[in-house]
């Protein structure tokens, strides 16, 4: 165990030939607070699995990280023969031979499905139970695939430490520590990663996680700020210009800064819980000393003089009316919404419409403020608003949308969506999900969509697209996964241009077999990650 007041940004963990590695704070005269770094010594994994993503992350998450280029594209190709082998039941995994952590794999595993959607998870031991305050995944191939992180309680509840939030991952690896939205206020040692569904091109591969946490429960100075939050503050002091708020890790080589930085300068930034509770009980200690002395000419009050239970009896009536009060206001207290942090009014307000938001605006300020923070506004389904409103909010919310559901309302009302694609060009560059089905857009509209290029899900179903438009938009957005379009729109030149920008597609509806040849059929051949095709003969 080390003492931090010399740490480098070097020592955090990487450097260190033991692990779980240990930095010591000093907390007050008396007290210290430990920084403990640790990875994974055990895994547990659903028998029946059939995740790609576990199958490929289950046998090398123990331990320290073996894979060393992080920031560079990994491929992890499964050859052919090897899926032979599972699909025959042949197949021999040695990392796996062992008594705590076997697991038979039945017949292929081609992708993830609704049956076995609530088995796609790692339950991850550590050496030591501690408060986290970071989860750090190494993410080799397919970053992005992880949705949640949950850690074990003492009566083996599985408490949510942090959910997908939408973000647009590059295809190559990293370390990836989410901000964890939810605090937790218990330790543990066993964490659960559940993975999103995942196909033969589409899996990932973690190859270490690392827990940070701390021997004592830590809180901001700020009582309104989360810990969290004081981590994206000091973030900010060494990368200024570094804007992913998905992500709390820059790089490899200087990860975790922000947390050396505040076991250097500890006292400045946090108070610890039990020394907020020692501080607590020697003043109420004082306070009792102080009210038990004998003052001349000062009468003790009737219910220090006598016992409470002969007060309560002497009037009862009023006894009881006394605590009818008290309970009243404690329920009062527990329902005050006021009294949340903010934090956790963001999560409540994540399930109110529109409408509601709109009202919770006008109760004060906080609310107000909290009402416009554009976590609030990632997806957005088909609202009847006015264009200029509308306009206005992509430019407050924009930057953040990633999901924009617009069918059909241009033909409610004659509404133009030119200002409103404009703006979405503009300001949504985040933008992964957009569907503009029904709606009748012209040629200038749809010159706007050329300046997105992170599309991934794209239905212009019956909008008489432009083949020279369309073929221009499929260029800029190389990510493109799932495209809807009317037959008519999708001849030989949109298949070919598919075939040479978007060879990730994996859905395309609707082709007509009528208005495309062999040529087209060979270019769309290009796309090797093609698991549906919508075909109309």
């Amino acid at each position: 165990r080390d003492n931090m007041t010399t740490h480098n940004k070097s020592s955090y963990c990487e450097s260190c030939s033991r692990y779980p590695y240990v930095g010591r704070v000093s907390v007050g005269e008396e007290d210290s607070v430990d920084f403990t770094y640790q990875f994974v010594k055990k895994r547990f994994v659903a028998v029946d699995h059939r995740s790609l993503s576990i199958f490929h992350t289950a046998p090398d998450i123990i331990g320290p990280p073996k894979f060393q280029n992080y920031g560079q594209p990994f491929h992890l190709p499964i050859p052919f023969y090897d899926m032979k082998r599972i699909k025959d039941g042949t197949v021999s995994i040695s990392p796996w031979q062992n008594k705590d952590f076997m697991r038979p794999i039945d017949g292929l595993i081609p992708s993830d499905d609704d049956t076995t959607s609530e088995k796609r998870f790692i339950d991850i031991e550590f050496h030591e139970a501690v408060y986290p305050i970071r989860v750090c995944m190494y993410e080799i191939c397919n970053p992005g695939s992880v949705i949640q992180i949950l850690a074990q309680d003492s009566n083996n509840h599985w408490i949510q430490l942090w959910d997908e939030s939408s973000q647009i991952v590059l295809p190559k690896s990293r370390l990836f520590s989410p901000p964890l939205s939810h605090s937790c206020n218990f330790k543990t040692k066993m964490l659960k990663l559940v993975f999103k569904s995942s196909s033969q091109v589409s899996y990932t591969k973690l190859d270490a996680v690392m827990l940070i946490g701390t021997s004592e429960l830590i809180l901001s100075r700020n009582p309104n700020e989360s810990l969290t939050n004081l981590l994206k503050r000091i973030n900010s002091m060494y990368y200024p210009y570094y804007d992913d708020v998905h992500n709390l890790t820059t790089d490899s080589e200087s990860a975790h800064l922000d947390i050396v930085h505040l076991q250097q300068n500890f006292p400045e930034y946090c108070i610890c819980k039990s020394d907020i509770r020692r501080v607590s009980y020697k003043n109420n200690l004082k306070h009792k000393k102080v009210s038990q002395k004998v003052i001349p000419g000062y009468e003790q009050p009737l219910d220090q003089r006598y016992p409470r239970r002969i007060l309560l009896k002497s009037n009862s009536n009023c006894a009881k009316r006394l605590k009818l009060s008290l309970d009243k206001s404690k329920e009062l207290s527990r329902c005050s919404l006021s009294a949340l942090p903010n934090e956790i009014l963001l999560k409540i307000l994540k399930n109110l419409d529109l409408t509601t938001l709109r009202c919770m605006s006008d109760v004060d300020k906080r609310f107000k403020n909290l009402t416009e923070d554009p976590e609030l506004y990632t997806h957005l389904t088909g609202c009847n608003f006015d264009v200029n409103d509308f306009v206005n909010f992509l430019d407050n919310c924009g930057k953040r949308l990633t999901h924009l559901r617009l069918s059909a309302l241009s033909l409610s009302g004659g509404i133009d969506l030119n200002p409103v694609l404009l703006k979405t060009s503009e300001t949504c560059k985040n933008l992964k999900e957009l569907d503009l089905s029904n709606s009748a857009i012209d040629d200038e509209g749809f010159s706007y969509l050329e300046g997105l290029n992170n599309l991934e899900h794209l239905d212009i179903s019956n909008t008489g697209i432009r083949t020279e438009r369309f073929c221009k938009i499929l260029q800029n957005n190389q990510r493109m996964r799932q495209l809807s379009a009317d037959s008519d729109s999708l001849n030989d030149a949109v298949l070919i241009e598919l075939g040479n920008s978007c060879r990730d597609l994996e859905v395309i509806c609707s082709l007509d077999a009528c208005d495309f040849t062999s040529q087209g059929i060979n270019a769309l051949a290009k796309c090797k990650n093609l698991q549906k095709v919508d075909l109309e003969l």
